[in-house]
């Protein structure tokens, strides 16, 4: 015996559709899958800049963030890390990760010295491409999504 499906139970079928994306859109939100405000730049503007003759700066909604390395790139040597940011705001964690290859990941070890100003070290792999992208990510606290600094090494 067939049922007909009448426009009642249709309506029922739609009011429960609607309900579960409803209650699923909420829990979306409030579990961060999609997240409601962004506390990083405005629309992730400026969110990474490429290391320029060492340098890289990088303007947050706080205030201007500058990196520097000290001396060239080399792989397989330590190599100096200073990262200034405005007050406030602190680095949760930092890595590095190749762009272009995977290289795996490659901690960066920083330590807060005074206002703002952070100092550590790293030491990239070699790797056989003439020419290695690399990624600097760092973590800043109360930040969605990392800055990402990027960098060329060449052999």
């Amino acid at each position: 015996m067939n049922k007909k499906l009448t426009f009642k139970r249709h309506a029922k079928v739609l009011q429960v559709l609607v309900l579960l994306i409803f209650v699923g859109l909420l829990t979306s939100l409030s579990l961060g899958i999609i997240p409601i405000n962004n506390s990083y730049n405005n629309e992730d503007k400026n969110s990474f800049c490429h290391l320029t003759n060492g340098t890289c700066e990088l303007w947050l909604t706080e205030g201007l963030m500058t990196v520097s390395l000290a001396g060239p790139l080399q792989t397989e040597e330590p190599l100096d890390i200073t990262v200034k940011l405005p007050a406030d705001l602190a680095i949760k964690q930092a890595r590095i990760e190749g762009a272009n290859m995977y290289m795996g990941v490659i901690p960066v070890l920083l330590s807060e010295q005074s206002g703002g100003v952070w100092s550590g070290w790293f030491m990239l792999g070699s790797c056989s491409e003439p020419r290695m992208q690399w990624q600097l990510l760092i973590q800043l606290e109360g930040y969605a999504a990392p800055v990402i600094v990027e960098f060329t090494t060449t052999q």
